[in-house]
Protein backbone atom coordinates (compact mmCIF):
# COMPACT_ATOMS: atom_id res chain seq x y z
CA UNK A 1 0.00 0.00 0.00
CA UNK A 2 1.47 3.33 -1.03
CA UNK A 3 1.86 6.10 1.51
CA UNK A 4 -0.98 8.57 0.97
CA UNK A 5 -0.22 12.27 0.99
CA UNK A 6 -3.54 13.29 2.56
CA UNK A 7 -2.45 16.74 3.72
CA UNK A 8 -0.38 18.67 1.29
CA UNK A 9 1.39 21.12 3.45
CA UNK A 10 2.79 21.94 6.86
CA UNK A 11 1.72 20.42 10.10
CA UNK A 12 1.07 21.39 12.76
CA UNK A 13 0.02 24.98 11.87
CA UNK A 14 1.77 27.69 13.80
CA UNK A 15 -0.56 30.45 12.62
CA UNK A 16 -4.19 30.36 13.69
CA UNK A 17 -6.96 32.76 12.88
CA UNK A 18 -9.48 33.76 15.52
CA UNK A 19 -12.29 31.38 14.71
CA UNK A 20 -14.41 30.44 11.75
CA UNK A 21 -16.30 33.74 11.76
CA UNK A 22 -13.17 35.72 10.92
CA UNK A 23 -12.25 33.20 8.23
CA UNK A 24 -15.70 33.50 6.69
CA UNK A 25 -15.54 37.30 6.77
CA UNK A 26 -12.20 37.33 4.99
CA UNK A 27 -13.39 34.82 2.39
CA UNK A 28 -16.33 37.13 1.69
CA UNK A 29 -13.81 39.94 1.31
CA UNK A 30 -11.91 37.82 -1.23
CA UNK A 31 -15.12 37.35 -3.22
CA UNK A 32 -15.77 41.09 -3.09
CA UNK A 33 -12.23 41.76 -4.34
CA UNK A 34 -12.74 39.27 -7.18
CA UNK A 35 -16.02 40.89 -8.23
CA UNK A 36 -14.63 44.42 -8.02
CA UNK A 37 -11.46 43.70 -10.01
CA UNK A 38 -13.37 41.90 -12.75
CA UNK A 39 -16.21 44.41 -13.02
CA UNK A 40 -13.72 47.28 -13.21
CA UNK A 41 -12.83 46.11 -16.70
CA UNK A 42 -16.23 44.84 -17.83
CA UNK A 43 -18.18 47.97 -16.89
CA UNK A 44 -15.81 50.22 -18.82
CA UNK A 45 -17.08 48.86 -22.14
CA UNK A 46 -20.58 48.33 -23.51
CA UNK A 47 -19.30 45.42 -25.62
CA UNK A 48 -17.70 42.07 -24.71
CA UNK A 49 -14.03 42.52 -23.87
CA UNK A 50 -11.43 41.70 -26.52
CA UNK A 51 -12.32 38.42 -28.23
CA UNK A 52 -15.40 36.25 -28.64
CA UNK A 53 -16.40 36.82 -32.27
CA UNK A 54 -15.99 33.16 -33.20
CA UNK A 55 -18.09 32.03 -30.23
CA UNK A 56 -20.73 34.67 -30.96
CA UNK A 57 -21.16 33.18 -34.43
CA UNK A 58 -21.24 29.63 -33.09
CA UNK A 59 -23.95 30.45 -30.54
CA UNK A 60 -26.00 32.05 -33.32
CA UNK A 61 -25.42 29.00 -35.53
CA UNK A 62 -26.64 26.74 -32.72
CA UNK A 63 -29.75 28.82 -32.16
CA UNK A 64 -30.58 28.90 -35.87
CA UNK A 65 -30.19 25.10 -35.96
CA UNK A 66 -32.67 24.83 -33.02
CA UNK A 67 -29.84 23.53 -30.80
CA UNK A 68 -28.95 20.63 -33.06
CA UNK A 69 -25.18 20.55 -33.48
CA UNK A 70 -24.33 22.18 -36.87
CA UNK A 71 -21.82 20.56 -39.19
CA UNK A 72 -19.88 23.80 -39.82
CA UNK A 73 -19.92 27.28 -38.38
CA UNK A 74 -20.86 30.31 -40.45
CA UNK A 75 -17.86 32.17 -39.05
CA UNK A 76 -15.78 33.61 -41.91
CA UNK A 77 -17.92 31.67 -44.44
CA UNK A 78 -15.11 29.14 -44.87
CA UNK A 79 -16.59 25.82 -43.77
CA UNK A 80 -14.82 25.73 -40.42
CA UNK A 81 -15.96 22.54 -38.62
CA UNK A 82 -18.32 23.05 -35.70
CA UNK A 83 -16.04 20.84 -33.62
CA UNK A 84 -15.43 23.10 -30.60
CA UNK A 85 -16.77 21.72 -27.29
CA UNK A 86 -20.31 23.14 -27.26
CA UNK A 87 -21.51 23.20 -23.64
CA UNK A 88 -20.94 26.94 -23.17
CA UNK A 89 -22.71 27.68 -26.46
CA UNK A 90 -25.79 25.78 -25.29
CA UNK A 91 -25.80 27.52 -21.90
CA UNK A 92 -25.26 31.03 -23.28
CA UNK A 93 -27.70 30.48 -26.15
CA UNK A 94 -30.44 29.32 -23.79
CA UNK A 95 -29.84 32.24 -21.41
CA UNK A 96 -30.07 34.60 -24.37
CA UNK A 97 -33.33 33.05 -25.54
CA UNK A 98 -35.22 33.21 -22.22
CA UNK A 99 -34.67 36.84 -21.26
CA UNK A 100 -34.95 40.42 -22.53
CA UNK A 101 -31.16 40.77 -22.77
CA UNK A 102 -29.08 40.47 -25.92
CA UNK A 103 -26.54 37.79 -26.72
CA UNK A 104 -23.78 40.41 -26.58
CA UNK A 105 -25.01 41.39 -23.12
CA UNK A 106 -24.87 37.78 -21.96
CA UNK A 107 -21.34 37.49 -23.34
CA UNK A 108 -20.33 40.54 -21.28
CA UNK A 109 -21.50 39.33 -17.88
CA UNK A 110 -21.75 35.52 -18.03
CA UNK A 111 -17.93 35.07 -17.91
CA UNK A 112 -17.67 37.36 -14.86
CA UNK A 113 -20.29 35.41 -12.93
CA UNK A 114 -18.70 32.06 -13.77
CA UNK A 115 -15.22 33.40 -12.97
CA UNK A 116 -16.36 34.37 -9.46
CA UNK A 117 -18.00 30.96 -9.06
CA UNK A 118 -14.59 29.56 -9.98
CA UNK A 119 -13.18 31.28 -6.90
CA UNK A 120 -15.80 29.49 -4.80
CA UNK A 121 -14.77 26.18 -6.35
CA UNK A 122 -11.13 27.00 -5.62
CA UNK A 123 -11.98 27.54 -1.94
CA UNK A 124 -13.61 24.08 -1.85
CA UNK A 125 -10.45 22.59 -3.33
CA UNK A 126 -8.29 24.44 -0.80
CA UNK A 127 -10.44 23.27 2.13
CA UNK A 128 -9.76 19.72 1.04
CA UNK A 129 -6.07 20.01 0.15
CA UNK A 130 -4.43 22.72 2.23
CA UNK A 131 -3.03 22.48 5.71
CA UNK A 132 -3.03 24.62 7.78
CA UNK A 133 -6.56 25.84 7.24
CA UNK A 134 -5.30 29.39 7.74
CA UNK A 135 -3.66 29.19 4.29
CA UNK A 136 -7.08 29.02 2.62
CA UNK A 137 -7.81 32.72 3.13
CA UNK A 138 -4.62 34.16 1.59
CA UNK A 139 -4.79 31.54 -1.19
CA UNK A 140 -8.31 32.74 -2.03
CA UNK A 141 -7.13 36.36 -2.15
CA UNK A 142 -4.24 35.44 -4.42
CA UNK A 143 -6.54 33.49 -6.74
CA UNK A 144 -8.88 36.50 -6.86
CA UNK A 145 -5.97 38.77 -7.83
CA UNK A 146 -3.73 36.70 -10.13
CA UNK A 147 -4.16 38.24 -13.60
CA UNK A 148 -4.13 34.88 -15.38
CA UNK A 149 -6.91 33.62 -13.10
CA UNK A 150 -9.39 36.06 -14.60
CA UNK A 151 -8.05 38.20 -17.48
CA UNK A 152 -8.83 35.67 -20.22
CA UNK A 153 -11.88 34.37 -18.38
CA UNK A 154 -13.84 37.65 -18.39
CA UNK A 155 -13.48 38.38 -22.11
CA UNK A 156 -16.15 37.59 -24.67
CA UNK A 157 -14.28 34.36 -25.39
CA UNK A 158 -14.39 33.69 -21.66
CA UNK A 159 -17.79 32.05 -22.02
CA UNK A 160 -15.86 28.81 -22.64
CA UNK A 161 -12.68 29.56 -20.66
CA UNK A 162 -14.48 30.49 -17.44
CA UNK A 163 -16.76 27.46 -17.63
CA UNK A 164 -13.79 25.20 -18.33
CA UNK A 165 -11.93 26.66 -15.37
CA UNK A 166 -14.93 26.20 -13.05
CA UNK A 167 -15.55 22.57 -13.98
CA UNK A 168 -11.85 21.66 -13.95
CA UNK A 169 -11.44 22.95 -10.39
CA UNK A 170 -14.56 21.10 -9.25
CA UNK A 171 -13.31 17.94 -10.97
CA UNK A 172 -9.94 18.20 -9.19
CA UNK A 173 -11.77 18.70 -5.89
CA UNK A 174 -13.66 15.45 -6.43
CA UNK A 175 -10.49 13.69 -7.61
CA UNK A 176 -8.70 14.61 -4.39
CA UNK A 177 -11.63 13.33 -2.32
CA UNK A 178 -11.75 10.11 -4.35
CA UNK A 179 -8.07 9.34 -3.88
CA UNK A 180 -7.97 10.19 -0.18
CA UNK A 181 -11.30 8.74 0.94
CA UNK A 182 -11.72 5.89 -1.58
CA UNK A 183 -15.48 6.48 -1.65
CA UNK A 184 -17.04 5.28 -4.91
CA UNK A 185 -19.61 8.08 -4.77
CA UNK A 186 -16.89 10.45 -5.90
CA UNK A 187 -16.37 8.40 -9.07
CA UNK A 188 -19.74 9.50 -10.42
CA UNK A 189 -19.26 13.16 -9.53
CA UNK A 190 -15.74 13.21 -10.91
CA UNK A 191 -16.88 11.63 -14.18
CA UNK A 192 -19.68 14.18 -14.57
CA UNK A 193 -17.52 17.20 -13.71
CA UNK A 194 -14.57 16.05 -15.82
CA UNK A 195 -16.99 15.38 -18.67
CA UNK A 196 -18.39 18.90 -18.36
CA UNK A 197 -14.81 20.19 -18.46
CA UNK A 198 -14.20 18.33 -21.72
CA UNK A 199 -17.44 19.76 -23.11
CA UNK A 200 -16.44 23.30 -22.13
CA UNK A 201 -12.86 24.00 -23.16
CA UNK A 202 -10.07 21.95 -24.81
CA UNK A 203 -7.19 23.41 -22.78
CA UNK A 204 -9.05 22.97 -19.48
CA UNK A 205 -9.84 19.39 -20.53
CA UNK A 206 -6.18 18.61 -21.21
CA UNK A 207 -5.18 20.24 -17.91
CA UNK A 208 -7.66 18.05 -16.05
CA UNK A 209 -6.60 14.96 -18.02
CA UNK A 210 -3.02 15.05 -16.74
CA UNK A 211 -3.71 16.61 -13.31
CA UNK A 212 -5.92 13.73 -12.17
CA UNK A 213 -3.21 11.10 -12.82
CA UNK A 214 -0.77 13.36 -10.98
CA UNK A 215 -3.06 13.35 -7.94
CA UNK A 216 -3.32 9.56 -8.24
CA UNK A 217 0.49 9.20 -8.22
CA UNK A 218 0.84 11.29 -5.08
CA UNK A 219 -2.25 10.15 -3.21
CA UNK A 220 -3.37 6.66 -4.17
CA UNK A 221 -0.80 4.48 -5.90
CA UNK A 222 -2.82 1.34 -5.26
CA UNK A 223 -5.15 -1.06 -7.03
CA UNK A 224 -8.32 0.57 -5.72
CA UNK A 225 -7.20 3.98 -6.94
CA UNK A 226 -6.34 2.54 -10.36
CA UNK A 227 -9.73 0.87 -10.72
CA UNK A 228 -11.49 4.07 -9.70
CA UNK A 229 -9.46 6.01 -12.24
CA UNK A 230 -10.47 3.61 -15.03
CA UNK A 231 -14.12 3.91 -14.01
CA UNK A 232 -13.82 7.70 -14.13
CA UNK A 233 -12.30 7.55 -17.60
CA UNK A 234 -15.15 5.36 -18.85
CA UNK A 235 -17.67 7.70 -17.25
CA UNK A 236 -16.14 10.71 -18.98
CA UNK A 237 -16.35 8.93 -22.34
CA UNK A 238 -20.03 8.21 -21.73
CA UNK A 239 -20.83 11.77 -20.62
CA UNK A 240 -19.11 13.31 -23.63
CA UNK A 241 -20.04 10.64 -26.22
CA UNK A 242 -22.93 12.57 -27.85
CA UNK A 243 -20.50 15.33 -28.79
CA UNK A 244 -17.30 13.52 -29.76
CA UNK A 245 -19.11 10.73 -31.60
CA UNK A 246 -21.02 13.27 -33.70
CA UNK A 247 -17.87 15.23 -34.49
CA UNK A 248 -15.84 12.15 -35.42
CA UNK A 249 -18.60 10.78 -37.65
CA UNK A 250 -18.86 14.10 -39.49
CA UNK A 251 -15.23 15.18 -39.68
CA UNK A 252 -13.22 12.06 -38.98
CA UNK A 253 -9.79 12.06 -37.38
CA UNK A 254 -9.19 15.59 -38.68
CA UNK A 255 -11.19 16.84 -35.70
CA UNK A 256 -8.06 16.15 -33.62
CA UNK A 257 -5.98 18.74 -35.48
CA UNK A 258 -5.83 21.21 -32.56
CA UNK A 259 -4.00 18.57 -30.50
CA UNK A 260 -1.26 18.22 -33.12
CA UNK A 261 -0.86 21.95 -33.78
CA UNK A 262 -1.69 24.12 -30.75
CA UNK A 263 0.06 27.13 -32.33
CA UNK A 264 2.86 27.24 -29.74
CA UNK A 265 6.09 25.20 -29.63
CA UNK A 266 6.06 22.30 -27.18
CA UNK A 267 8.74 23.92 -25.02
CA UNK A 268 6.93 27.26 -24.60
CA UNK A 269 5.71 26.51 -21.07
CA UNK A 270 9.13 25.34 -19.90
CA UNK A 271 10.71 28.55 -21.21
CA UNK A 272 8.15 30.57 -19.23
CA UNK A 273 8.97 28.59 -16.10
CA UNK A 274 12.72 29.01 -16.52
CA UNK A 275 12.21 32.76 -16.90
CA UNK A 276 9.90 32.71 -13.85
CA UNK A 277 7.33 34.33 -16.13
CA UNK A 278 4.48 32.32 -14.69
CA UNK A 279 2.08 34.83 -13.08
CA UNK A 280 2.16 37.58 -15.72
CA UNK A 281 2.07 40.27 -13.06
CA UNK A 282 2.74 43.54 -14.86
CA UNK A 283 5.03 45.24 -12.33
CA UNK A 284 6.59 43.74 -9.22
CA UNK A 285 5.81 40.02 -9.20
CA UNK A 286 4.68 39.96 -5.59
CA UNK A 287 2.24 37.06 -5.91
CA UNK A 288 4.79 34.99 -7.80
CA UNK A 289 7.38 35.69 -5.11
CA UNK A 290 4.97 34.53 -2.42
CA UNK A 291 4.33 31.34 -4.41
CA UNK A 292 8.09 30.78 -4.61
CA UNK A 293 8.33 31.09 -0.82
CA UNK A 294 5.53 28.53 -0.49
CA UNK A 295 7.36 26.20 -2.87
CA UNK A 296 10.50 26.41 -0.73
CA UNK A 297 8.43 25.55 2.36
CA UNK A 298 6.94 22.49 0.61
CA UNK A 299 10.28 21.31 -0.74
CA UNK A 300 11.92 21.75 2.64
CA UNK A 301 9.29 19.48 4.19
CA UNK A 302 9.39 16.94 1.36
CA UNK A 303 5.83 17.67 0.31
CA UNK A 304 6.22 17.73 -3.43
CA UNK A 305 2.71 17.71 -4.90
CA UNK A 306 2.20 21.43 -5.47
CA UNK A 307 5.71 22.13 -6.86
CA UNK A 308 5.43 19.03 -9.07
CA UNK A 309 2.04 20.23 -10.30
CA UNK A 310 3.47 23.59 -11.37
CA UNK A 311 6.30 21.82 -13.20
CA UNK A 312 3.91 19.38 -14.92
CA UNK A 313 1.68 22.21 -16.15
CA UNK A 314 4.55 24.04 -17.81
CA UNK A 315 5.97 20.84 -19.28
CA UNK A 316 2.70 19.48 -20.66
CA UNK A 317 0.73 22.59 -21.56
CA UNK A 318 2.62 24.75 -24.08
CA UNK A 319 -0.42 26.93 -24.74
CA UNK A 320 -1.80 28.96 -21.82
CA UNK A 321 0.20 27.21 -19.10
CA UNK A 322 0.02 30.41 -17.07
CA UNK A 323 -3.80 30.19 -17.00
CA UNK A 324 -3.73 26.65 -15.59
CA UNK A 325 -0.87 27.16 -13.12
CA UNK A 326 -2.87 29.73 -11.12
CA UNK A 327 -4.43 26.91 -9.05
CA UNK A 328 -1.25 25.46 -7.48
CA UNK A 329 0.45 28.88 -7.54
CA UNK A 330 -2.32 30.48 -5.46
CA UNK A 331 -2.08 27.62 -2.96
CA UNK A 332 1.68 27.99 -2.74
CA UNK A 333 1.32 31.74 -2.24
CA UNK A 334 -1.14 31.11 0.60
CA UNK A 335 1.42 28.83 2.24
CA UNK A 336 4.14 31.43 1.72
CA UNK A 337 2.06 34.12 3.41
CA UNK A 338 1.07 31.99 6.41
CA UNK A 339 4.35 30.16 6.95
CA UNK A 340 6.92 32.81 6.03
CA UNK A 341 5.54 36.33 5.68
CA UNK A 342 3.30 36.51 8.75
CA UNK A 343 5.86 35.06 11.20
CA UNK A 344 8.48 37.44 9.79
CA UNK A 345 6.16 40.44 10.10
CA UNK A 346 5.24 39.42 13.63
CA UNK A 347 8.92 39.37 14.60
CA UNK A 348 9.43 42.81 13.10
CA UNK A 349 6.43 44.21 14.97
CA UNK A 350 7.53 42.59 18.23
CA UNK A 351 11.08 43.92 17.87
CA UNK A 352 9.78 47.40 17.13
CA UNK A 353 7.56 47.25 20.20
CA UNK A 354 10.47 46.32 22.46
CA UNK A 355 12.51 49.23 21.14
CA UNK A 356 9.73 51.77 21.66
CA UNK A 357 7.82 50.29 24.60
CA UNK A 358 9.25 52.72 27.17
CA UNK A 359 8.48 55.91 25.25
CA UNK A 360 5.48 55.53 22.99
CA UNK A 361 2.17 54.15 24.19
CA UNK A 362 0.62 54.52 20.74
CA UNK A 363 3.30 52.30 19.21
CA UNK A 364 2.60 49.66 21.84
CA UNK A 365 -1.10 49.80 21.04
CA UNK A 366 -0.55 49.43 17.32
CA UNK A 367 1.91 46.60 17.86
CA UNK A 368 -0.52 44.80 20.18
CA UNK A 369 -3.18 45.14 17.48
CA UNK A 370 -0.90 43.79 14.76
CA UNK A 371 0.42 40.91 16.85
CA UNK A 372 -3.07 39.44 16.68
CA UNK A 373 -2.45 37.17 13.68
CA UNK A 374 -5.94 37.71 12.25
CA UNK A 375 -5.43 41.47 12.01
CA UNK A 376 -1.86 41.07 10.82
CA UNK A 377 -3.14 38.87 8.00
CA UNK A 378 -5.91 41.38 7.27
CA UNK A 379 -3.43 44.24 6.90
CA UNK A 380 -1.13 42.09 4.76
CA UNK A 381 -3.93 41.10 2.41
CA UNK A 382 -5.12 44.70 2.16
CA UNK A 383 -1.67 45.84 1.05
CA UNK A 384 -1.45 42.90 -1.36
CA UNK A 385 -4.85 43.74 -2.85
CA UNK A 386 -4.08 47.42 -3.38
CA UNK A 387 -0.72 46.74 -5.05
CA UNK A 388 -1.93 43.92 -7.28
CA UNK A 389 -5.27 45.44 -8.31
CA UNK A 390 -3.74 48.81 -9.14
CA UNK A 391 -0.94 47.37 -11.28
CA UNK A 392 -3.29 44.96 -13.09
CA UNK A 393 -5.84 47.68 -13.78
CA UNK A 394 -3.18 49.87 -15.35
CA UNK A 395 -1.30 47.24 -17.34
CA UNK A 396 -4.21 45.24 -18.78
CA UNK A 397 -6.30 48.20 -19.97
CA UNK A 398 -5.16 47.82 -23.62
CA UNK A 399 -6.12 44.14 -23.69
CA UNK A 400 -9.35 44.30 -21.72
CA UNK A 401 -11.33 46.64 -23.95
CA UNK A 402 -14.21 46.06 -26.34
CA UNK A 403 -14.90 47.24 -29.85
CA UNK A 404 -15.80 50.93 -29.89
CA UNK A 405 -19.17 52.13 -31.27
CA UNK A 406 -17.26 53.79 -34.13
CA UNK A 407 -15.70 50.52 -35.21
CA UNK A 408 -19.00 48.71 -34.93
CA UNK A 409 -20.55 51.38 -37.16
CA UNK A 410 -17.83 50.76 -39.76
CA UNK A 411 -18.49 47.02 -39.64
CA UNK A 412 -22.22 47.61 -39.98
CA UNK A 413 -21.54 49.62 -43.15
CA UNK A 414 -19.44 46.74 -44.51
CA UNK A 415 -22.25 44.30 -43.71
CA UNK A 416 -24.91 46.33 -45.54
CA UNK A 417 -22.97 48.00 -48.37
CA UNK A 418 -20.72 45.27 -49.78
CA UNK A 419 -21.37 41.98 -51.51
CA UNK A 420 -21.37 38.91 -49.28
CA UNK A 421 -18.81 37.32 -51.59
CA UNK A 422 -16.32 40.21 -51.19
CA UNK A 423 -13.21 39.17 -49.22
CA UNK A 424 -11.57 41.73 -46.90
CA UNK A 425 -8.11 42.35 -45.61
CA UNK A 426 -8.28 43.73 -42.06
CA UNK A 427 -5.39 45.92 -40.92
CA UNK A 428 -5.11 46.85 -37.25
CA UNK A 429 -1.37 46.99 -36.60
CA UNK A 430 -1.79 44.41 -33.80
CA UNK A 431 0.61 41.53 -34.53
CA UNK A 432 -0.66 39.18 -31.82
CA UNK A 433 -3.94 37.64 -32.94
CA UNK A 434 -5.06 37.05 -29.35
CA UNK A 435 -5.25 40.80 -28.77
CA UNK A 436 -6.58 41.68 -32.22
CA UNK A 437 -10.25 42.06 -31.35
CA UNK A 438 -11.09 43.83 -34.62
CA UNK A 439 -9.83 40.97 -36.76
CA UNK A 440 -11.80 38.41 -34.76
CA UNK A 441 -15.09 40.30 -34.53
CA UNK A 442 -15.09 41.46 -38.16
CA UNK A 443 -16.36 38.16 -39.70
CA UNK A 444 -18.94 37.76 -36.91
CA UNK A 445 -20.48 41.23 -37.25
CA UNK A 446 -20.20 41.66 -41.01
CA UNK A 447 -20.80 38.12 -42.32
CA UNK A 448 -17.91 38.79 -44.69
CA UNK A 449 -14.69 36.87 -45.24
CA UNK A 450 -11.53 38.14 -43.58
CA UNK A 451 -8.62 36.53 -45.38
CA UNK A 452 -6.23 36.78 -42.43
CA UNK A 453 -8.37 35.88 -39.40
CA UNK A 454 -6.80 33.25 -37.15
CA UNK A 455 -9.58 32.19 -34.76
CA UNK A 456 -11.27 28.92 -35.63
CA UNK A 457 -8.56 27.66 -37.95
CA UNK A 458 -7.02 25.37 -35.36
CA UNK A 459 -9.80 22.97 -36.49
CA UNK A 460 -8.72 23.29 -40.13
CA UNK A 461 -4.95 22.73 -39.89
CA UNK A 462 -1.84 24.83 -40.37
CA UNK A 463 -2.66 26.89 -37.29
CA UNK A 464 0.92 28.00 -36.57
CA UNK A 465 1.34 29.06 -40.20
CA UNK A 466 -1.90 31.03 -40.00
CA UNK A 467 -0.61 32.88 -36.94
CA UNK A 468 2.65 33.73 -38.72
CA UNK A 469 0.76 34.93 -41.79
CA UNK A 470 -1.38 37.22 -39.63
CA UNK A 471 1.70 38.73 -37.99
CA UNK A 472 3.27 39.32 -41.38
CA UNK A 473 0.18 41.15 -42.64
CA UNK A 474 -0.18 43.36 -39.58
CA UNK A 475 3.42 44.53 -40.07
CA UNK A 476 2.13 46.26 -43.22
CA UNK A 477 0.36 48.82 -41.00
CA UNK A 478 3.56 50.86 -40.88
CA UNK A 479 4.47 50.35 -44.55
CA UNK A 480 2.88 51.10 -47.93
CA UNK A 481 0.28 49.49 -50.17
CA UNK A 482 2.96 47.45 -51.91
CA UNK A 483 3.30 45.47 -48.67
CA UNK A 484 -0.32 44.33 -48.99
CA UNK A 485 0.10 43.41 -52.66
CA UNK A 486 3.27 41.42 -51.97
CA UNK A 487 1.64 39.64 -49.03
CA UNK A 488 -1.37 38.66 -51.13
CA UNK A 489 0.86 37.50 -53.99
CA UNK A 490 3.09 35.44 -51.69
CA UNK A 491 0.15 33.61 -50.13
CA UNK A 492 -2.00 33.47 -53.29
CA UNK A 493 -4.85 35.43 -51.71
CA UNK A 494 -7.53 37.44 -53.50
CA UNK A 495 -9.24 40.38 -51.78
CA UNK A 496 -11.70 43.14 -52.74
CA UNK A 497 -11.60 45.51 -49.77
CA UNK A 498 -9.14 46.69 -47.15
CA UNK A 499 -10.52 47.55 -43.72
CA UNK A 500 -8.09 49.74 -41.74
CA UNK A 501 -8.79 50.59 -38.11
CA UNK A 502 -8.36 54.03 -36.63
CA UNK A 503 -7.34 53.33 -33.09
CA UNK A 504 -4.74 55.81 -31.80
CA UNK A 505 -2.41 54.41 -29.17
CA UNK A 506 -1.18 56.47 -26.24
CA UNK A 507 2.61 56.32 -26.43
CA UNK A 508 4.33 58.41 -23.75
CA UNK A 509 1.33 60.73 -23.57
CA UNK A 510 1.05 61.22 -27.34
CA UNK A 511 -1.76 59.69 -29.42
CA UNK A 512 -0.24 57.89 -32.40
CA UNK A 513 -2.31 56.06 -35.01
CA UNK A 514 -0.44 52.85 -35.74
CA UNK A 515 -2.08 52.51 -39.15
CA UNK A 516 -1.42 56.08 -40.35
CA UNK A 517 1.28 54.99 -42.84
CA UNK A 518 -0.84 52.39 -44.64
CA UNK A 519 -3.84 54.74 -44.67
CA UNK A 520 -1.82 57.47 -46.37
CA UNK A 521 -0.33 55.06 -48.90
CA UNK A 522 -3.69 53.51 -49.83
CA UNK A 523 -5.25 56.97 -50.26
CA UNK A 524 -2.58 57.90 -52.79
CA UNK A 525 -2.59 54.57 -54.63
CA UNK A 526 -4.86 54.63 -57.75
CA UNK A 527 -5.59 50.94 -57.26
CA UNK A 528 -7.64 51.75 -54.13
CA UNK A 529 -10.68 53.97 -53.58
CA UNK A 530 -12.04 55.16 -50.23
CA UNK A 531 -15.62 53.92 -49.85
CA UNK A 532 -16.05 54.52 -46.11
CA UNK A 533 -14.24 57.12 -44.01
CA UNK A 534 -15.34 57.17 -40.39
CA UNK A 535 -13.85 57.83 -36.96
CA UNK A 536 -13.49 54.10 -36.29
CA UNK A 537 -12.09 52.82 -39.58
CA UNK A 538 -11.37 53.56 -43.23
CA UNK A 539 -12.51 51.07 -45.87
CA UNK A 540 -10.85 50.94 -49.28
CA UNK A 541 -12.14 49.14 -52.36
CA UNK A 542 -9.55 47.57 -54.60
CA UNK A 543 -10.18 48.65 -58.19
CA UNK A 544 -7.01 47.45 -59.92
CA UNK A 545 -4.72 44.43 -60.07
CA UNK A 546 -1.02 44.35 -59.18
Amino acid sequence: MAIRERALVVSPPRVRLRGDVHTLVMLIQAIFVAVAVRLYFVLRSDFPLNDGGLFYSMVRDLQIAHYRLPVNTSYNLDGIPFAYPPLAFYVVGLIDSVGPWSLLGVMRFFPVIVSVLGLGAFVLLCQTMLRPKAAIVPAAFVFALLPMAFVWQIMGGGITRSLGQLFSILALWQAYLLYTRADRRHVLWLAILAGCTVLSHPEAAWFTAYSIPLLYLFLARDRRGLINSVLVGLGVLIVTAPWWATVLIRHGISALKPASDPGWPFYHGIVQLLHLDITREPTFTMLGGLALLGAFVCLGRREYLLPAWVLAIHALQPRAADQRAVIPLAMLAGIGIIEVVLPLLARVVRATTLLRSSSNGLARGVAHFLLDRTWLLQVTLLALTVQSAASTAYAFNPLLTGLSPDERAAMEWAATSTLRSSPFIVITGEPWFGQDKTSEWFPALTQRVSVDVVQGYEWVGGFAQRIARHEQLQACATQNSGCLENWALEHNIMFSYVYVTRRPANIEGVLIDRTAAIQASLRSDPRYVVVYDGPGAVIFRRVGNP
